[in-house]
């Protein structure tokens, strides 16, 4: 079972990566606002492939989470009204929404690593409580410190939650490095 999903997905991804060329110039705007030109932004056209496809589809999570970048109006909506955003109705919200939100991440991210800012946007603060255990900002000791629930969904299947947040990071650089122009600056280091 598990061999024919990867094949559809592999079978997925020019087509993902066609339908989010689309969004990468304003993608690159919205987070050279909010960050400055030296941001990495290809990572955030990933984070979208990553999300949704860059499809503008409403999630079946179970929380709501919209857009390209599903972003989750009852956690966010507080923070996004205070920047001028009042829903995710339309593409140029969601990818303004998104810029703020890893910004925010950002900002919470110790020590300053990419890879530890898209944890933070994807699961929240956990990453953050890992690394301390670990004593150390690299991705595998982080990991070996991760200790999440494992969620159950309606059809029986399980998924252990460090596999889905850990697995994140990882997707965002792989579909990012899509879209790269040019080399990361030593302002944002991914790992």
């Amino acid at each position: 079972m598990w061999y024919l999903f990867i094949a559809i997905l592999l079978a997925a991804e020019p087509a993902c990566a066609g339908r989010c060329l689309q969004y990468a110039q304003n993608v690159r705007t919205e987070h050279f606002r909010e960050f400055g030109p030296d941001y990495p932004y290809w990572y955030a056209v990933g984070q979208l492939q990553q999300e949704s496809g860059c499809r503008n589809i409403i999630s079946n999570d179970g929380v709501g989470s919209q857009g390209v970048a599903q972003i989750t109006w009852k956690v966010w909506g507080k923070f996004l009204k205070k920047n001028g955003i009042t829903n995710m109705a339309g593409i140029k919200n969601q990818l303004r929404g998104q810029a703020l939100i890893n910004k925010d991440s950002w900002n919470q991210a110790k020590p300053k690593k990419l890879w530890i800012a898209w944890q933070i946007y994807n699961g929240g603060r956990l990453v953050l409580k890992e690394i301390e255990r670990a004593g150390s900002p690299e991705w595998s000791k982080a990991r070996s410190e991760c200790r999440r629930k494992v969620i159950t969904f309606s059809n029986g299947q399980k998924i252990d939650a460090c596999e889905i947040n850990y697995e994140y990071s990882w997707n965002v650089y792989k579909y990012g490095n899509q879209y790269r122009i040019g080399p990361d600056s030593d302002k944002f280091l991914y790992w």
